[in-house]
């Protein structure tokens, strides 16, 4: 049963399209979504403002 369906086609080319990472016609959602995603990134990787002034006082005082 290695037929797929019409559905099942469909399913794979969005599924497909949306993995895309160089679309050139980006959504404003998928825009939107992307600066969420690094900033999310960012806080993550970095910490806060406030965090990041501890750590520096931190630093000094060692």
């Amino acid at each position: 049963m290695s037929d797929k369906t019409d559905k099942q086609k469909q399913s794979e080319d969005i599924a497909e399209n949306n993995l895309e990472l160089d679309k050139k016609n980006k959504s404003k959602t998928d825009k939107e979504l992307e600066t969420v995603h690094e900033q999310v990134n960012d806080t993550f990787n970095e910490g806060t403002i406030d965090q990041r002034e501890t750590n520096k006082k931190e630093k000094k005082d060692k």
